[in-house]
């Protein structure tokens, strides 16, 4: 039989946890209610930390992940994949494909710019197909781009791009970050500027 003073202690324990769980209750309420009425906070920075420096901020010069996670930030290329690894337009808001799959026609938003001001166009993308393949650049991204057989501009916002057979990450290739053919054409890519200042379309 449990003595009274055992009764006693059981019950004083037990209002005990009542009162410290209802304590715990209302504090959190009154910390969602204090979130809920905090104005949104705007203009902080992300900070993200890295295995590394980035070595080169030209996209088609980066061989390290440290490079890429940077320059990934601030080019774009005219597809990307979305959340569910769909292909989407990214610099092209749309692109046809041929019913023999051999041509891919992009059609490119109008009204981008660059960094600087700049428009984007199609000469981006010519320039940064030129660049990829030349064998002067030492770049380890050239494959892909290899296997076009021709590639066009019918106006600043179309390019045209046409393979001699079917290759199946064609699509996906043109995720490639484009660069600004006003900044670099003409102009050795190994020695820009940009390396270290770069001028891109993305945030």
């Amino acid at each position: 039989m449990r003595s009274p003073a055992g009764s006693s202690l059981l019950i004083f324990l037990l209002c005990a946890c009542f009162l410290a769980a209802c304590t715990e209750s209302e504090s959190l309420k009154t910390a969602a209610v204090r979130l809920d009425s905090s104005p949104p906070v705007t203009g902080d920075a992300l900070v993200e930390g890295t295995i590394g420096e980035a070595s080169t901020l030209i996209p088609i010069l980066a061989t390290d992940s440290s490079s890429h996670a940077v320059a990934g930030q601030v080019y774009n290329g005219l597809v990307k994949y979305d959340k569910n690894l769909t292909i989407v337009g990214d610099l092209a808001k749309s692109f046809d494909i041929s019913r023999d799959g051999l041509t891919i026609t992009f059609h490119l938003h109008n009204g981008v710019k660059w960094h600087d001001g700049a428009p984007f166009t199609a000469r981006d993308v010519l320039y940064t197909y030129r660049v990829t393949i030349d064998p002067k650049t030492p770049t380890a991204y050239a494959e892909d781009f290899k296997q076009v057989k021709s590639i066009s501009a019918p106006d600043q916002h179309t390019v045209r791009v046409t393979y001699d057979k079917p290759f199946a990450p064609a699509l996906a290739s043109w995720g490639m970050n484009i660069l600004p053919a006003h900044l670099l054409e003409g102009q050795d890519i190994t020695k820009s500027p940009l390396a270290r200042k770069p001028v891109g379309t993305g945030p």
